[in-house]
């Protein structure tokens, strides 16, 4: 039973998601704060293993509330609840980088809390799995296959990640350094009032220019393209003169779709294409690494034993189409000696 604390000053955010969650079997609503005071010490005594936390309340706000509920209760996961506003993505990013888990949008009725009610259950539910499965029980390599990278073109890098994105991001993605020669296309489950805000984060952060790709902006190396959220980035055109392109296409899940990225990717570059699988929950970019590898491309997913959550890059590795299995401090150095490997 995975055991949930809410916290929200709004009494009409805490009666709808006691609701919604109540009604589901695997699911116990332990106890309801309006404060982040009173949430710490209800941690102290519920141990709850998921809280949901405001960010923006009266007496504590949310970011004070989480230092102090990780120093409580450290292996307890939280949630952040953003509203969408750019205010909002700033401070959901840096709950983010301070340690929360995830986070979910703040519901304005019963009928926006009703179309994300499957995306809400299942950031709860994946944070229940990352707090009880441990390093140990992590699945194993399945597979660490190294392949000899030969590309005939400078190569493009496209990346799906989702829950622990942010995070991984932050850390992954300074260390390459300003001289790095191709353009790294990336899908991560996000909000699209959240993606411009987010890459403004990381571009301050990384040597790279990071940016929220635009339709129709051709891709240049040196670059990181951020796909706008709840909709899908796809790449056109060819290599000399490749784009961005965004598209709806309802029949795919996540938005935006790793599988659709990757799989536009290796269309346009073919055999110079490195697709990369990162942390997230779900299987989304696994059948786009199949269709990197029919094209002759190169592979990567992150370890399942460094992911926050390993279900995305574990799906990708059980593919059997991945050549590389790297923890993620090591992606870094792994992407420049592939991208540093074309044919003369």
């Amino acid at each position: 039973m995975i055991r949930v604390l809410i916290v929200d000053d709004s009494p009409f955010v805490r009666l709808a998601l006691k609701k919604l969650l109540s009604s589901e079997k695997d699911i116990e609503v332990v106890g309801e704060a309006s404060n982040g005071k009173e949430a710490v010490e209800l941690v102290k005594t519920l141990r709850p293993d998921v809280i949901t936390l405001d960010i923006n309340m009266p007496v504590m706000d949310g970011l004070t509330a989480l230092a102090e509920i990780r120093k409580v209760c450290p292996e307890c996961k939280v949630i952040m609840i953003s509203a969408l506003t750019k205010e909002g993505a700033r401070e959901t990013i840096e709950a983010l980088n301070r340690g929360a888990f995830d986070f979910i949008t703040k519901p304005t009725d019963y009928q926006e809390l009703f179309n994300f009610k499957e995306e809400i259950l299942g950031k709860i539910r994946s944070a229940y799995e990352a707090k009880t499965k441990t390093v140990e029980e992590a699945p194993p390599e399945l597979i660490r296959r190294e392949v000899e990278a030969e590309f005939s073109l400078t190569p493009v890098v496209a990346i799906g990640i989702s829950t622990g994105g942010p995070q991984t991001l932050s850390a992954v993605l300074p260390k390459i350094p300003a001289d790095f020669p191709s353009p790294i296309l990336i899908a991560i489950h996000m909000p699209d009032t959240f993606t411009e805000t987010f890459a403004r984060h990381l571009d301050s952060l990384c040597q790279l220019k990071v940016k929220e790709a635009k339709e129709g902006e051709v891709i240049e190396k040196g670059h990181v393209y951020i796909s706008r959220g709840r909709i899908h980035m796809v790449v056109r055109g060819t290599p000399a003169n490749a784009f961005v392109n965004y598209i709806q296409d309802e029949s795919y899940i996540y938005k935006p779709s790793a599988d659709l990225l990757l799989s536009s990717a290796a269309r346009v570059f073919g055999r110079n294409t490195v697709g990369v699988i990162m942390t997230g929950m779900g299987n989304d970019g696994s059948k786009g690494i199949v269709e990197v590898k029919k094209a002759g491309g190169i592979t990567v997913a992150e370890d399942p034993k460094s992911a926050i959550l390993w279900a995305m890059p574990e799906n990708a590795i059980k593919t059997g189409c991945v050549d590389y299995v790297v923890r993620k401090e090591e992606l870094p150095g792994l992407l420049m000696r592939l991208v540093q490997k074309v044919r003369r």
